[in-house]
C-alpha cells in the first residue's frame, strides 16, 4: 500500500513570482518546471458517506489522460500530510470500482447503495508547476505549485499553495525547506487538504471548533516514541483550530488553541523527567512566548462573556455598568486582535516549521536527563511508556492529595497552583488513558474536570480584580458598576469554594485506575 507524505503550504499568490526567482530553490533543482493543467472531480454521496469513512475519491484529468485516486487513513500534523493513496488510470470521468485492488475498499465500494449514490460534490481547477529538488544531505522531493480555485455550485474559493512531497529522506528536510523559503515568502502551514475545503466549500460551512483527539500509544512502545505522538497530537489540535481563530467566528476557537498550548507544555513538563530539559529550552521558549499572546484574549473573552454578562443581564439600565461593558468590548476586541497578529506573523510560522524539523529529528533523544534519584526508578528513554506512565500518574496524584490537607484555608495564591496541579494531572490521565479500564479512567477524569472547572471559576472572580483596574474609569457610575461586579465575583467565589469541598471529598474517594 503507497503512503505520500508531504508537506502543505499556503501563500499569498502575489508571491509567487518571487518564490519562483528563489535562488535555493533553483539551486536544490535536479530538473526543469513542468506546467500542468489540472481538473479535478470529487465524489461522494449525498450523506457524505466516504468523507465519514475518511475517504476521499478523485477523478482527475491531465492533458486528455484520467487517473482515480482514492485517499484514506493516514494522519495530518502541522501540514505535514502522510495519506494511503491508490492510483489507476480509467478511461473517462467515470469511477471504475474495477480498479480498486484494496481488500478494505473492495468493500466498502461493494454495496450497490454507495456506488449508485456516488456523485459529483465538488471539483478543483489548476494549473500546476512541478519540479523534482534534491537536498543536499540526500533525499528528494517533489516540489508543486498549484494555482486556481476549488468550485462547488456557484461557489468558488482560490487556490494557492505549494505540495512537497517526499520522494526519499526525512520528513524533516521538508520542513527545514519551507524554513529556509519563508526568509523570501510568507508561507504558512496548511492543515486541511484540497478535498477538506471542497467539502467545507459544498456544505456552505465552517470547521467546528475541534477538541483534542484521543492519543493512540501502544503500551510497549518507547517512551521517545510516545513522546513524539503525544507531541504530534497537541500540534494537530493547534493548528486545527488556526483558521477559525482567524476568521473571529467563536471565541472558542482561540480557547481550544491555548489549551493545545497548555496540554503540549504539560508534556515537556512530563517527559522532562526522562530527557534533558536543555533539549526542551527552544521549543518552550517558542510556547511560552505563545501563550503569552493568546492568555490576555482568553482572560477578557472569559470576563466580558462569563463574569460580566450576568452582571449587565441584571443591571440593564445602569448607566456605569452599560459603559463599563462597552469598554471592556473595547479591551476585549483589542486584545484578540493582538492574538490574530501573532498567528498571522513570520514568528508563528518560523515556530511552527522550527517544531517539524525539530520532531523529525527527534533532537531530544539521547541527551543525558536528571539525575536518577529523580526519574522514576528504572525507567529510561527506551523503556516501555505504560511503566512510565503508571510511575507518573501515581506520583502525581499523591502529589494532588497533599493539597487537600488545608484547602478551605488556602489562599487564592494556593488554590492558583492546586488548578494548575489538577490540569497537569487530568492531561497526563488523558494522554495515557488508553492502557488502562476505560470506565475506571473516566471516572477519575470526570471528577478532574470537575474540580478544574471550579477552581478555573475561583480564578476567574480573582481575575476580575485585575481586568478590571485595566479599563479606566470616569468615577461616579463607573466605579459604582466596577464594585457591584467585584461583590458579584465574591459571592460567586465563596458559592464555588463551598463546592469544591464537596467535589474534593469525592475525588479523595475516586479510586485510580492505574
Amino acid at each position: 500500500m503507497p503512503t505520500e507524505t508531504e508537506l502543505k503550504l499556503r501563500l499569498p499568490s502575489d508571491c509567487v513570482a518571487r518564490l519562483q526567482r528563489n535562488p535555493l530553490l533553483k539551486s536544490l533543482s535536479i530538473s526543469r518546471p513542468v506546467r500542468q493543467q489540472l481538473y479535478s472531480i470529487y465524489y461522494d454521496t449525498p450523506n457524505f458517506d466516504l468523507k465519514r469513512h475518511g475517504i476521499a475519491l478523485r477523478l482527475r484529468r491531465s492533458g486528455r489522460r484520467w487517473v482515480q485516486t482514492i485517499k484514506g487513513g493516514g494522519s495530518v500534523t502541522a501540514g505535514l500530510h502522510q495519506r494511503d493513496e491508490w492510483e489507476a488510470p480509467v478511461l473517462k470521468a467515470q469511477p471504475d470500482f474495477t480498479k480498486i485492488t484494496d481488500p478494505a475498499l473492495i468493500k466498502l465500494f461493494s454495496a450497490a447503495s454507495l456506488r449508485e449514490q456516488l456523485q459529483p460534490v465538488f471539483t478543483t481547477e489548476f494549473t500546476r508547476s512541478i519540479r523534482m529538488l534534491r537536498f543536499a544531505g540526500g533525499g528528494e522531493a517533489e516540489f508543486c505549485l498549484d494555482r486556481g480555485q476549488i468550485i462547488a455550485g456557484d461557489a468558488s474559493a482560490p487556490l494557492c499553495e505549494i505540495e512537497l512531497e517526499l520522494k526519499s529522506g526525512s520528513p524533516g528536510q521538508l520542513f527545514q525547506l519551507a524554513l529556509e523559503l519563508l526568509h523570501s515568502v510568507p508561507l504558512r502551514l496548511e492543515n486541511a487538504s484540497k478535498a477538506e475545503r471542497g467539502y467545507l466549500l459544498y456544505a456552505n460551512g465552517k470547521s467546528p471548533p475541534l477538541k483534542a483527539a484521543p492519543i493512540e500509544l501502544d503500551a510497549e512502545m518507547s517512551v521517545s516514541a510516545a513522546f513524539t505522538a503525544i507531541t504530534w497530537n497537541c500540534l494537530n489540535h493547534l493548528h486545527s483550530n488556526e483558521t477559525g481563530m482567524l476568521a473571529g467566528h467563536d471565541i472558542e476557537y482561540l480557547h481550544q488553541m491555548r489549551i493545545a498550548l497548555r496540554r503540549q507544555r504539560s508534556a515537556l513538563s512530563i517527559f522532562s523527567r526522562i530527557f534533558s530539559k536543555a533539549a526542551f529550552a527552544p521549543v518552550a521558549q517558542e510556547l511560552k512566548w505563545l501563550t503569552s499572546q493568546f492568555s490576555p484574549a482568553r482572560d477578557w473573552d472569559v470576563f466580558v462573556t462569563e463574569t460580566l454578562a450576568p452582571v449587565c443581564a441584571s443591571f440593564p439600565d445602569h448607566p456605569g455598568i452599560v459603559a463599563l461593558q462597552d469598554k471592556c468590548e473595547q479591551l476585549r476586541h483589542q486584545h484578540n486582535e493582538a492574538a490574530c497578529h501573532a498567528v498571522e506573523s513570520t514568528h508563528y510560522a518560523q515556530s511552527m516549521l522550527q517544531l517539524g524539523v525539530w520532531l523529525s529529528a527527534e533532537a531530544w533523544f539521547g541527551q543525558s536527563g536528571p539525575a536518577a534519584s529523580v526519574k522514576p526508578a528504572g525507567i529510561e528513554a527506551g523503556a516501555p511508556v505504560k511503566k512510565f506512565a503508571t510511575a507518573l500518574l501515581a506520583h502525581r496524584h499523591r502529589q494532588l492529595r497533599k493539597y487537600g490537607k488545608e484547602l478551605m484555608n488556602s489562599s487564592v495564591a494556593e488554590l492558583h497552583a492546586l488548578r494548575i496541579v489538577v490540569k497537569k494531572q487530568r492531561y497526563t490521565a488523558e494522554f495515557f488513558a488508553g492502557f488502562y479500564s476505560d470506565r475506571e479512567t473516566r471516572r477519575y477524569l470526570r471528577t478532574l474536570s470537575v474540580l478544574q472547572d471550579i477552581l478555573g471559576a475561583m480564578n476567574d472572580t480573582a481575575n476580575a480584580k485585575r481586568l478590571l483596574g485595566e479599563v479606566a474609569s470616569a468615577g461616579g457610575s463607573q466605579q459604582e458598576a466596577a464594585g457591584i461586579v467585584l461583590g458579584w465575583s465574591a459571592s460567586l467565589a465563596a458559592l464555588k469554594k463551598l463546592e469544591l469541598e464537596r467535589v474534593w471529598t469525592r475525588f479523595n474517594k475516586t479510586k485510580p485506575f492505574w
